[in-house]
């Protein structure tokens, strides 16, 4: 019953479905399905809730799964977004960030010494960048395939509440 990402190769791919009833019901039956499931743990609020991996089996790479829930009509849209836990996401921001700035900066002044006729080594900032951002874009891929099997165990939680009145949504509307 899991829908497809919606892109197929995201860092942090997005789950949509469509079920019937309000948004409170779906939170109600997931908070009840997740009581009964100690290796899920759940936040929720009135329509969002973030589903994880309790402290004593989660590792660094355990995932997080996102869940908002909006009113459509007399239905309800859910879209869920599954990603590392928020500090191992901030920190490979940071990482891809901390890492533009050199290759913006050598770049720039590569430009420079090639207007000026000089040999414009600065753009070697511009593959060793390229080179760290795909060493961590592999680390990514690295951290999902060890964290697959609680992919794998949160979508099951959402599978069982979907099923119990839902669809796929095939459109992005």
């Amino acid at each position: 019953m899991t829908s497809k990402p919606v892109s197929p190769y995201p860092m942090r791919p997005v789950y949509r479905w469509e079920t019937d009833g309000p948004p409170e019901e779906f939170i109600a039956r997931l908070n009840q399905l997740v009581s009964f499931d100690p290796a899920v743990r759940m936040q929720c609020g009135t329509t969002h809730c973030t589903l994880s991996i309790p402290e004593e089996a989660s590792h660094r790479w355990s995932p997080t799964l996102d869940v908002q829930v909006r009113a459509h009509g007399d239905r309800c849209r859910v879209n869920a977004r599954m990603g590392p836990a928020p500090e191992v996401w901030t920190m490979f921001m940071f990482l891809y960030a901390a890492s533009g700035l050199p290759a913006l900066l050598g770049s720039l002044f590569g430009m420079v010494q090639w207007t000026l006729g000089d040999t414009p080594w600065g753009l070697l900032a511009l593959p060793v960048a390229a080179l760290f951002w795909t060493g961590l874009y592999v680390a990514s891929l690295v951290g999902r395939g060890l964290g697959a099997d609680q992919i794998h165990q949160l979508l099951a939680v959402m599978d069982a509440n979907l099923s119990v009145s839902a669809r796929d949504i095939t459109d992005e509307a």
